[in-house]
């Protein structure tokens, strides 16, 4: 199964790659009108075999851009304004003139999240029905975002411009069909059905049914290509930072703490208070320097006298009674040894005897003067 999977996942990526290098060119039915998916289709591989103006780069992108500049498509214009002025929807008219039809907060985010999501919105169908231009595209809308917060007001035309692609999902499809069968006509629950099995049918994308695994590896390498930017660490990162989230912090700076976080504030406070310090700390070049320590002369006169008895500490020593004879424990000879020197004319031999305590495990050492008798009972060892 992981040598299958494996196989499976190689094949997914030699499909893709070459997908980008060789897209292979589809046949469509004679006098049959392209769908706005065929012709990007069509704008892809046509895309894909001019050269590239720059090596390492691509002309196969952008694609809804270029076919919108051909074709002249109308467009729904989304305009998101600097700072607290919200966003707004433009609608154009039949004199070509774009009239603005909505504005909004940034606090009131739900268009935002169906634009982000590249997904029809569907309390904007009535709108966009009602339009005097179609801007419909096989139950699609083309978006265009114009996005002011990033261009500075002396450039031309003032906003980066980017369109995407406004897919119908199954609640704007239940919003259509509603929308037809609320006619004066009678409208069966079969005849329901089937008109809305025929919107699935015009709208949805083009189905694959192989029950091979590489066709399952090769989407969801193509979904996680697309969306691996648009994770909810990622989009909880960028709300934290967004128009609405900082609005939210600049009111409540101004509201007191609750009780529960009267520390937290005094903390914040403090750490800010810390910040707006500063210290005009300079580090003078070599020479320019003055040493203190130099210029301060050091008092180190020798004392006349010093009370000695004041600081010594006088410990009583041990008198032994050399009169009483050393009483040695009951004990067990282990080892003696004789040493010998040589001072002058004369030797000295001195006789060393290692004791073990018959209670005690530890070792006692026993050192006398050996006579000649002594000497032939022990063991002896040559001086070093």
């Amino acid at each position: 199964m992981q040598q299958a999977l494996e196989l499976a996942l190689d094949r997914a990526e030699y499909v893709i790659e070459s997908a980008r290098q060789r897209p292979p060119k589809r046949k469509y039915l004679s006098g049959g009108r392209k769908s706005v998916f065929q012709k990007l289709y069509d704008l892809y591989i046509e895309e894909c075999e001019k050269e590239p103006e720059v090596k390492k780069l691509r002309r196969n992108v952008n694609l809804l851009e270029k076919l919108v500049m051909q074709e002249t498509l109308s467009c729904l214009v989304v305009n998101l304004y600097p700072g607290n002025e919200g966003y707004s929807l433009m609608l154009r008219g039949k004199n070509g003139s774009d009239s603005e039809t909505i504005r909004l907060p940034y606090e009131e985010g739900e268009l935002l999240e169906y634009l982000d999501a590249e997904e029809l919105p569907p309390i904007l169908v009535d709108l966009l029905e009602k339009s005097q231009v179609n801007i419909f595209h096989c139950g699609c809308v083309i978006a265009e975002i114009r996005d002011y917060r990033q261009s500075s007001n002396m450039k031309s035309p003032g906003y980066q411009s980017r369109h995407i692609l406004l897919r119908p999902t199954m609640q704007t499809l239940i919003c259509d069909v509603h929308s037809i069968t609320s006619d004066n006509h009678k409208w069966t629950q079969e005849d329901k059905l089937l008109l809305e099995s025929q919107l699935i049918l015009a709208t949805a994308e083009p189905l694959c049914l192989d029950p091979s695994i590489t066709v399952t590896c090769t989407a969801n390498r193509l979904l996680y290509n697309k969306q691996k930017m648009n994770t909810r660490p990622m989009k909880r990162c960028f709300k934290r930072y967004s128009r609405s989230s900082l609005n939210r912090q600049q009111d409540l700076s101004h509201c007191p703490p609750p009780p529960q976080l009267k520390l937290l504030d005094f903390l914040q406070k403090r750490k800010e208070r810390k910040a707006g310090q500063h210290y005009d700390l300079k580090i003078s070049k070599a020479g320019n320097c003055v040493d203190m320590w130099k210029r301060n002369p050091c008092n180190l006169a020798i004392p006349s006298e010093v009370d000695v008895e004041k600081y010594a500490k006088v410990e009583k020593s041990i008198k032994s009674d050399d009169s009483q004879p050393t009483v040695w424990p009951a004990h067990d000879i282990k080892d003696d040894y004789v040493f010998e020197c040589e001072a002058g004319n004369q030797y000295q031999k001195t006789k060393l005897t290692i004791l073990q305590s018959l209670g005690d495990p530890l070792y006692y050492g026993k050192i006398q003067p050996c006579k000649d008798d002594e000497e032939s009972d022990s063991q002896t060892s040559p001086s070093q």
